[in-house]
């Protein structure tokens, strides 16, 4: 796989696929971290070349027609605040200027979400070095992150991009040395990430509604708790692995609403109870033996205070780890943001979807693209 480091991009027309779906509300954007992730980039990129038209999606609006509601437009005000020129707002993939430009919300194209052989041409054929940089897009076999990359002269990894693979990769590859951490409500949405990530880690902590499905298999009393009664087989057999660490006290209470919310051990849980937390044991507090963590998804109901203390305590176990940690999925980064900072941390991961097919062991179409070239 090229990168961009590796390319000379020296006064090439070049077309930046980033991902700049960021949430807008009337006209003013509300969170800017995917656009500040997107500025080193399109940086080095102007160092070097002003030929520069940067795509991306907003949405999800209806393919084939422009919708005011999704328009890029907020976002090229951002740009053009924070990098001081004028930037042009095109509409299509014709007559493109020779200076820093933004297409409009790839998604109003006909094409981009069946990845359409038209399009992916269209958009291809206007640069000499296409350049895909959203990692939150890798997983979708779309016109700009799939066959504009094939058909593109020459196509390479952004430097966002590029640093995702290398976190995830150097973590994935050296699994003795491992700790992975996956919370969240259901085993059924997060199995093949914990199956991967058992043979790629020394162990696996699970909190979360998942935790309540493993402490049933184990044979423990859940009482009332989520549970996925059709996944405890398979919990059962991932058991047998002896890579899954089980929470050994959990906060239990009658309901979401109950704020009367009591640590127990798991073997005293009351059958008329509800398991809504965890408490991080000092099994893993004491872990420190590992060179990287690996953590998606919360361990328990964290938006409730009284159920948001093994999160709580996981974050500042991670803030105050020597290992590596790399962090991502969207409840991830949103309890990092509600009890921390993100740059406490080795490696916060914005792709959400994309970070879970990777640690899935799944193979991503933009990855795989990029790979051909």
């Amino acid at each position: 796989m090229n990168h961009l480091v590796d390319i000379d991009i020296t006064d090439k027309k070049v077309g930046l696929r980033v991902d700049l779906n960021v949430p807008i509300e009337n006209g003013e954007i509300l969170n800017h971290e995917r656009l500040s992730a997107a500025l080193p980039s399109i940086l080095y990129i102007l160092e070097r070349t002003k030929k520069l038209c940067i795509i991306s999606h907003l949405g999800r609006p209806e393919e084939g027609s422009f919708n005011e509601n999704y328009s890029l437009e907020p976002i090229k005000n951002w740009f053009q605040k924070r990098l001081n020129v004028e930037i042009p707002l095109l509409s299509e993939f014709k007559n493109i200027p020779e200076s820093l430009c933004l297409m409009e919300n790839i998604r109003f194209f006909k094409g981009e979400k069946d990845n359409a052989s038209e399009l992916s041409a269209m958009i291809s054929n206007c640069f000499d070095v296409y350049v895909m940089d959203a990692f939150a897009t890798a997983h979708r076999q779309s016109a700009s992150t799939y066959g504009a990359i094939l058909e593109a002269k020459e196509a390479c990894a952004g430097q966002l991009f590029s640093q995702e693979i290398k976190s995830l990769d150097s973590a994935l590859h050296n699994s003795e040395n491992v700790l992975s951490i996956v919370g969240g409500s259901k085993v059924s949405t997060k199995l093949n990430v914990i199956k991967n990530l058992i043979s790629n880690s020394s162990k696996v902590l699970v909190g979360g509604g998942i935790a309540n499905t493993f402490l049933k298999a184990a044979g423990h009393e859940v009482g009332i708790s989520l549970v996925e009664d059709e996944m405890i087989d398979i919990s059962r057999n991932l058991l047998d692995t002896n890579k899954i660490i089980l929470p050994k006290n959990v906060y239990v209470a009658n309901s979401t609403q109950d704020n009367s919310a009591e640590l127990v051990p798991v073997q005293e849980v009351n059958k008329n109870k509800m398991i809504l937390d965890i408490e991080l044991s000092e099994e893993v507090r004491n872990i420190s033996n590992h060179k990287y963590i690996i953590w998606n998804g919360p361990l328990g109901i964290f938006e409730i205070e009284q159920f948001s203390n093994g999160t709580k305590q996981l974050i500042n176990f991670l803030e105050n780890s020597s290992s590596k940690v790399i962090a991502g999925g969207g409840e991830t980064i949103y309890a990092i943001s509600k009890f921390s900072d993100i740059k406490k941390f080795n490696y916060v991961s914005t792709a959400g979807g994309a970070f879970l097919e990777y640690l899935s062991g799944y193979k991503l179409p933009s990855i795989e693209a990029l790979r051909l070239k």
